[in-house]
């Protein structure tokens, strides 16, 4: 025989107590399991999201793997330096036949102004474009002879060097004398070399040229070279 916990009540074997605190007791007991059963379920949600994230890691890793060239080390993009832009700038804009993009690397943007408002009309701006457009064609033309069909330059930057007083004296007097540049911050002369390349040969050649950093316009590619005159894409008059 049993006895109620509570009231006393004597509770034949199988039978439980109904009295006021006997119900009470079993109803916080069962409220107890409900939280229990509440928390294992979101203890099991929690752990299954973080299995689901690990997962979609792995797999983000795993294609990063496959596009990245076989490596799981970071993608680390080129950095080269601010000076060198203008040499891959200037290959670019030799491989499109773009002399006014050739003009805006190494020209001052106020001089390129004054001289495109100093023609009569825009027309004659965009047919003095469209004549140093066909000289770089032409120049491929006669390439092609030599090296075949679809002449490419490129460049590799071998060497550079931060001009002396005197070497930057004679770029600021280039730059500010004749072409109105403001201040020269910064010049460089750099060791190129360049490749010109067809579909049956091609030729390499190195020379030394200079960037130059004009205050207002960045870095610059100077037309004037050492043995090798870039300008001469956009100032022909500068070849008499």
């Amino acid at each position: 025989m049993r006895f109620c916990g509570y009231c006393g009540k004597k509770l034949p074997d199988g039978e439980l107590c109904n009295c006021p605190e006997s119900l009470s007791a079993r109803t916080r007991q069962a409220t107890q399991e409900i939280k229990a059963v509440a928390i294992a379920n979101r203890r099991q949600l929690i752990i299954g999201i973080v299995c689901l994230t690990i997962i979609i890691i792995a797999l983000i890793k795993i294609i990063v793997f496959m596009f990245s060239g076989g490596t799981d080390e970071p993608v680390v993009r080129s950095t080269r330096p601010e000076y060198e832009k203008p040499v891959t700038d200037f290959v670019n804009a030799y491989n499109r036949n773009n002399s006014e993009k050739m003009m805006k690397i190494m020209l001052p943007s106020d001089y390129i102004e004054d001289f495109r408002q100093g023609m009569e009309s825009p027309e004659d701006w965009k047919e003095y474009i469209q004549t140093l457009d066909d000289n770089i064609e032409k120049e491929k033309d006669t390439l092609e002879l030599d090296y075949g069909k679809n002449i490419r330059l490129s460049a590799e930057i071998l060497d550079r060097k931060l001009l002396n007083q005197s070497e930057t004296e004679e770029i600021r007097k280039i730059y500010e004398d004749e072409y109105g540049a403001r201040t020269i911050k910064d010049a460089y002369k750099i060791k190129v070399e360049f490749q010109i390349e067809g579909s049956e040969d091609y030729d390499i050649n190195k020379y030394w040229i200079y960037v130059v950093e004009v205050r207002g316009d960045g870095w610059l590619l100077c037309p004037e070279g050492d043995g090798y005159t870039p300008g001469d894409y956009i100032l022909p008059d500068k070849k008499d």
